[in-house]
């Protein structure tokens, strides 16, 4: 092999790596997370859910949190958008037999020291009992250091 074949691939290499490294370290990183969600069912708290958690770089977390007769889970999840870390939360609870809470939110990192998200939705059903509905969340996310 010529010496300026060896040179070109050597630089090859070398450009490929830096083009990587770049790329891994303005890549997705850790998330340490806070949520809070509260539902009211005509003005009293029958549900809270609380919860600390970290999702990996690209990664998720998952908690059921049902019993033997509700389905109650909640996801969360991290990607990349323009250079920022996107953490987006999937709430579901069935809440009793007739209703349940489902929403999704997305909350973008574009701060060291976190970022916070709030948020509430409220229903009324009047068949087959009246009845006032009101969910209120709280999502507070940051960074960690990779």
């Amino acid at each position: 092999m010529s010496r300026a074949m060896k040179a070109l691939l050597v630089l090859i290499a070398a450009a490929s790596g830096v083009g990587q490294t770049s790329v891994q370290a303005a890549g997705p990183r850790d998330v340490s997370c806070s949520v809070s969600v509260d539902y009211t069912l005509n003005g009293g708290l029958p549900q809270s859910y609380q919860k600390d958690f970290v999702v990996l770089a690209g990664g998720f977390f998952y908690d059921d949190f049902g019993t033997f007769i509700r389905f109650r889970e909640f996801y969360a999840f991290t990607s990349e958008e323009a250079g920022n870390t996107v953490v987006a939360i999937d709430y579901y609870n069935d809440v009793g037999v007739f209703d349940a809470v489902d929403f999704r939110t997305s909350l973008t990192l574009h701060e060291e020291n976190g970022e916070t998200i709030s948020g509430s939705q409220s229903f009324y059903t009047s068949r087959p009992f009246s009845a006032s509905h009101r969910t209120h969340y709280t999502l507070t996310c940051s960074r960690l250091k990779n």
